[in-house]
């Protein structure tokens, strides 16, 4: 055979291999579609938000963010603390479409408020609760009484005492862990008094850990009725990371989301979840976030009311 005809049928076949080996690739015309990291909500689900907003407002700028965040995620209500200008909130409340407020005026900082879809939930009834016990409360507990789609649910707001050293001094009272202990126990009082058959959620920013061992524990009186109250948030307490932790600064998971046993199955349903929203992720880097939003992460969780129910 002549050797250049040889080569030539080499060549012909080289680039038949490579037709066929690309006609049997995908190769996608569209883009993939981008996932909104901040949406968390679903249409079917009671979706609840606790978000420490760290002296809101830092700025103009900072209140402009927040109100950009705060209908991406979706949220029914979210239960907001460390406001210290009520009219700043009532100026970001009119920057959100169909979402009301409430805040309170039992201090004259470090407030705590509530967003709540108007298009969703319906409000009875807002009040504080523990006035002017400034020991175990620097904050007294917010109470909403609302409804979901018709469905009845309590939440309570907190911001319970900061700081501490890990040790619980129980000949001071004045000790951070002493004081956070006492409200975790009034809490549990006014639940068993006032809503002992209701579904009910503690959200807020406890300052201290849940899986912590029983000697500094401040969360016992929870955690000893399992059969009637569940931390939502256990999952992320128990095995902590960077990337799943409200308060991320110190690898602290401070913020948490307890609910009472009328509200078991509905976080047993599938998709029920409880976990923090990466807000930060979607401002860029935590620097950027921490320094015009908050040094705490959203936390979030998805209920479904009537799972299980007959």
């Amino acid at each position: 055979m002549n050797r250049t005809f040889k080569h030539t049928i080499i060549l012909l076949m080289a680039v038949a291999g490579l037709f066929l080996a690309s006609c049997g690739r995908n190769i996608p015309l569209t883009p993939p579609i981008e996932q909104n990291i901040l949406r968390f909500g679903t249409e079917e689900s009671f979706d609840v938000v606790t978000w420490n907003l760290q002296t809101f407002p830092a700025s103009q700028a900072s209140m402009e963010t927040i109100a950009r965040i705060i209908p991406q995620m979706e949220a029914d209500v979210i239960a907001l603390q460390e406001i210290m200008d009520y009219n700043a909130f009532h100026e970001l409340v009119g920057m959100i479409p169909h979402y009301s407020g409430f805040i309170y005026n039992a201090t004259n900082s470090y407030r705590l408020a509530y967003l709540y879809d108007t298009r969703t939930v319906e409000v009875q009834n807002v009040y504080t609760i523990y006035n002017g016990q400034t020991n175990p409360f620097p904050r007294a507990p917010y109470v909403m009484e609302c409804s979901f789609k018709g469905e009845p649910v309590v939440l309570i707001n907190n911001h319970l005492k900061a700081f501490g050293d890990n040790y619980i001094d129980e000949d001071d009272p004045w000790d951070e862990e002493y004081r956070r202990r006492l409200a975790c126990q009034l809490l549990d009082q006014y639940i068993v008094q006032n809503f002992p058959n209701d579904r009910v959620i503690v959200v807020g920013d406890m300052n201290d850990q849940i899986a912590e061992p029983r000697e500094y524990n401040v969360f016992l009186s929870f955690l000893d009725k399992p059969e009637e109250y569940k931390f939502a948030d256990m999952d992320i307490a128990l095995r902590p990371t960077y990337n799943n932790v409200s308060y991320p600064t110190y690898l602290s998971h401070i913020d948490h989301i307890l609910i009472t046993n009328e509200l078991f199955d509905a976080f047993d349903a599938p998709d029920a979840v409880c976990r923090v929203i990466r807000a930060d992720e979607y401002m860029g880097t935590w620097q950027h976030y921490a320094a015009l939003v908050s040094d705490h992460r959203p936390l979030g969780v998805r209920l479904y009311l009537n799972y299980g129910r007959k």
